[in-house]
């Protein structure tokens, strides 16, 4: 197991020493009679100096008491995983527990939207794209009929999950077949069509971030995976490891096919918790979906019961039902994937943190939400 948290920073104060004034006489002239003038010191008892105050000492910083979020994580049914927490600084605090190392390179799952959200936001700060485009201005094949309503849809749309595809969620689509390519596989779902229209309801899959990808591939004559790259992954000294798939992927699941390790992840949390890396971060944290019925939740990331609400490519967490502004205010954001691998950030109370976490079954993600939801709390009060 390993443990890191913040070294105390020791502050010494000195102690002032107290300076005596010497008193010189002054000697008399060679020659003559007359002497020179000597200044006596005055009659009486000598004065005592007033001392100078020692300055109280600053006590030093206290280390967080991480023992209940310790204690916690090993009580936890969950095993093979790693807890990271950190804060603008960097990383605070690491447990491992099982085999999972922080720095492990792990498959991520929907832990991947939020970064590809993240890339084309870059984008947007660039002027290369705008989250008011549509798919056409982009992909030569795409509707500009306004009878249409594929040719209404927005890249804001598509990111939010809010564009009219996958309320057929269960049905077989391109974006598992990483044999076929990322511009083929958008063009067969636009052919395929859309099952409700834009901006009139939130379905969570896939097939809005494979054309948004797409759309950003055609902006920039780059591939989505060379974009990750450039975008994110060079900026913030995140590992070459870290990425969309393998190379010989030529269809990248821009929603859920990345691999990152804890520790790589973590930078890009600290990056969004510092604010600057993104000028647009309101944009990607915003609630694009307080005025949308949820027509499909992933059953596999969390539970029906729980009203969270989606901004673009990650959620923002309500405790309560309905969401409330309460919810708005918190500021949690997260984005759990299939695998369990969950990051989050909260904002109001100043830290990001990160359980790390492989699970082949595909299904692990409310087993890592409950487990985040009963960390929370202790992670706050280990950092007062």
């Amino acid at each position: 197991m390993e443990r890191r948290k913040r070294t105390a920073l020791w502050l010494r104060t000195p102690l002032l020493g107290l300076s005596l004034l010497a008193v010189a006489c002054g000697g008399g002239s060679g020659g003559g009679t007359t002497s020179s003038p000597v200044t006596l010191p005055p009659s009486g008892p000598t004065p005592t100096p007033t001392p100078t105050p020692t300055p109280t000492p600053t006590p030093p910083p206290t280390a967080p008491d991480f023992q209940p979020v310790i204690n916690a994580v090993e009580a936890s049914a969950l095993d093979d995983f790693s807890l990271i927490v950190g804060d603008e600084s960097g990383i605070l605090f690491t447990w491992q527990k099982g085999s999972v190392r922080p720095q492990d390179i792990l498959f991520i799952a929907s832990a991947t939207k939020w970064l590809t959200a993240a890339v084309i936001m870059r984008l947007v700060d660039q002027g290369v794209m705008a989250l008011d485009d549509n798919p056409q201005e982009y992909l030569a094949y795409w509707t500009s009929d306004p009878d249409d309503s594929r040719s209404r849809i927005t890249l804001r749309q598509l990111l939010s999950f809010t564009s009219g595809f996958n309320v057929r969620p269960l049905e077989d689509s391109c974006v598992d077949d990483g044999g076929d390519t990322l511009q083929n596989c958008a063009r067969t779902i636009y052919e395929d069509g859309n099952d409700a229209q834009p901006g009139e309801g939130y379905a969570y899959g896939p097939e809005h971030m494979q054309i948004a990808a797409a759309m950003a591939e055609q902006a920039t004559g780059q591939s989505f995976a060379s974009l990750y790259r450039t975008e994110i992954a060079a900026p913030l000294g995140m590992s070459l490891t870290t990425g969309y798939a393998l190379p010989s992927v030529t269809n990248p699941r821009a929603s859920g096919g990345a691999l990152a390790s804890g520790e790589d992840y973590a930078l890009f949390l600290q990056a969004l918790l510092s604010g600057g890396f993104l000028l647009g971060q309101d944009d990607l944290l915003r609630d694009e979906t307080a005025n949308v019925p949820f027509l499909f939740r992933p059953g596999g990331t969390i539970e029906d019961d729980r009203d969270w609400h989606y901004a673009l490519g990650n959620w923002i967490e309500c405790p309560e039902t309905p969401f409330s502004a309460d919810c708005a205010d918190a500021r949690i954001h997260s984005s759990p994937g299939g695998t369990g691998f969950l990051p989050w950030i909260d904002f109001r109370n100043g830290y990001f943190a990160i359980i790390a976490r492989q699970d082949s079954n595909g299904l692990a993600a409310p087993a890592s939400v409950d487990l985040e939801q009963q960390l929370q709390p202790l992670i706050v009060e280990a950092l007062r």
